[in-house]
């Protein structure tokens, strides 16, 4: 036998359906608002980054540093 097809239940709504009037200026504008925040975002990550390369440079030139004064000391103790 052939059958109808199976309805689909749909409640009723409940509550009034509201409307509301949004001004096209009082809309949060996203490329204007978010343009500020991204830059110093930016900026202090780039600042962090910057601090963070002078550090290892330093480290790497007083290891350079260390390596040389080691070496002197140890060529200056088999003198003697």
């Amino acid at each position: 036998m052939d059958r109808a097809p199976v309805a689909i239940f749909i409640p009723d709504p409940d509550g009034i359906d509201k409307q509301i009037y949004i001004d096209a200026k009082s809309v949060f504008d996203f490329e204007l608002e978010a343009r500020p925040v991204l830059q110093v975002l930016v900026g202090k990550a780039l600042d962090q980054a910057l601090v963070e390369v002078t550090e290892e440079w330093e480290m790497e030139q007083l290891y350079k540093h260390k390596r040389t004064f080691k070496q002197l000391r140890e060529s200056e103790l088999l003198e003697t």
